[in-house]
C-alpha cells in the first residue's frame, strides 16, 4: 500500500514537472523552425496596441533560453528531492517558463506578421503570456499534495529559570530556494538592462535584495523576545509578554501561503524553507510560525522564559 502510495505522488509529481518543460521545448522547437528567417529587429515592448522599444531576436531568445532553462533545472530538482513543497515549486517555474518562452515566441511572430516591428500590433495577443498564470495553476493541480503536518510539542528546560537569569539562544537558518531564487532574478535584471528595459531591471534588482534577505536568517530569543534579523539588520521582533507558548513542529510552506513573510487565515509566518520549525502561540490568539534549525532547543528556551515571567 505505501509504495502504490509512493509511486502515485511520484508520477504526479513528474506531471506537474512536465509543465515546466513543455514551453522550454516549444521554444527550441520554435525558434528551430524559424532558423534563418528570424526578423532583424523584433518589438519586445507594446505602449497600449503600439510597440514603442524594440531589440534584437537573437539575444532575446537567449535570454528566454537562460530563463526557461533555469526554471527547468528548478523543477528537476523539486522533483528528485520530492519534497512537500511541490506545490508552491512546481507552479511558480511552470509559469517562469511559459513567460518566457511565450513572449519570445510572441514577438518574433507578431513582427514577422506585420512585416516590420514598427507594425506589429499586439492586440488580443497579450493574454498569451497571461495564459502562464492558468499553466501554473494547471501545475498545481497536478502537483501531489502536502501532507498534514504532525501535532506539536511544547519542550521546556530542564532546569527552570530564574527571572532574573539572563540567556539567549541564536540560530541561523538558510533558504537555498530564497538562494535560487535571488540568482534567477539576478539573471532576469541583466538580461533585461541587455534589452534596455531599464525600469524592469531596477525591479528585479530589488527583487534580488528581498529574496536574498530569506536566504540567510538570523533567529535570537531572549528576555525580550523572538527577534529575526537579515544582512546584518533586525526587521522582526515578537515581544515576549505577547507569547503564551512556543511549539515544535514540521512546516510546510503550501500550508503557510508559501516561502517569505506570509499572512493567512492560519497565522503569520517567515518561512525560509520546510522542515523543522517554531509555532508561537501568541496571546491575541494569531500564531506566528518561524522555520529554524534546532527548533526543539529555541522553542524550550521560550516556554521556559515565558514561564519565568
Amino acid at each position: 500500500m505505501t509504495s502504490t502510495i509512493r509511486t502515485t505522488v511520484s508520477r504526479r509529481r513528474g506531471l506537474a514537472a512536465t509543465t515546466t518543460v513543455l514551453p522550454l521545448l516549444v521554444l527550441l522547437v520554435t525558434a528551430a523552425a524559424w532558423a534563418g528567417e528570424l526578423p532583424d529587429t523584433i518589438a519586445v515592448h507594446w505602449s497600449g496596441s503600439t510597440p514603442d522599444r524594440f531589440g534584437n531576436p537573437v539575444t532575446y531568445f537567449w535570454c528566454a533560453l537562460g530563463i526557461a532553462i533555469a526554471a527547468t533545472c528548478a523543477a528537476t530538482v523539486v522533483t528528485i528531492r520530492g519534497t512537500a513543497d511541490d506545490r508552491l515549486w512546481l507552479p511558480a517555474t511552470a509559469l517562469v517558463s511559459w513567460t518566457a518562452a511565450s513572449t519570445w515566441i510572441m514577438s518574433v511572430a507578431l513582427t514577422r506578421h506585420a512585416g516590420s516591428a514598427e507594425d506589429a500590433r499586439i492586440g488580443p495577443w497579450i493574454v498569451v503570456p497571461l495564459l502562464g498564470i492558468a499553466w501554473a495553476l494547471l501545475a498545481f493541480a497536478l502537483a501531489p499534495a502536502s501532507p498534514h503536518p504532525p501535532a506539536g510539542n511544547r519542550p521546556v528546560l530542564d532546569t527552570p529559570l530564574s527571572p532574573t537569569e539572563r540567556v539567549s539562544w541564536t540560530q541561523r537558518v538558510r533558504g537555498r530556494w530564497a538562494l535560487v531564487l535571488a540568482t534567477v532574478m539576478a539573471t532576469a535584471a541583466l538580461a533585461s538592462f541587455l534589452l534596455g528595459q531599464w525600469w524592469i531591471a531596477l525591479l528585479f534588482a530589488l527583487l534580488v535584495v528581498v529574496a536574498g534577505a530569506f536566504a540567510s536568517v538570523t533567529v535570537q530569543v531572549d528576555q525580550r523576545g523572538v527577534s529575526l534579523s537579515s544582512w546584518g539588520l533586525r526587521w522582526k521582533r515578537v515581544p515576549l509578554d505577547t507569547i503564551e507558548s512556543a511549539t515544535v513542529t514540521r512546516i510546510v510552506p503550501v500550508q503557510w501561503g508559501g516561502s517569505g513573510y506570509r499572512f493567512t487565515p492560519r497565522g503569520t509566518a517567515v518561512v525560509v524553507r520546510g522542515g523543522e520549525g517554531i509555532v508561537l502561540e501568541k496571546k491575541n490568539g494569531r500564531p506566528f510560525a518561524i522555520t529554524v534549525d534546532s527548533a526543539n532547543d529555541g522553542a524550550a528556551l521560550i516556554n521556559s522564559l515565558v514561564a519565568a515571567t
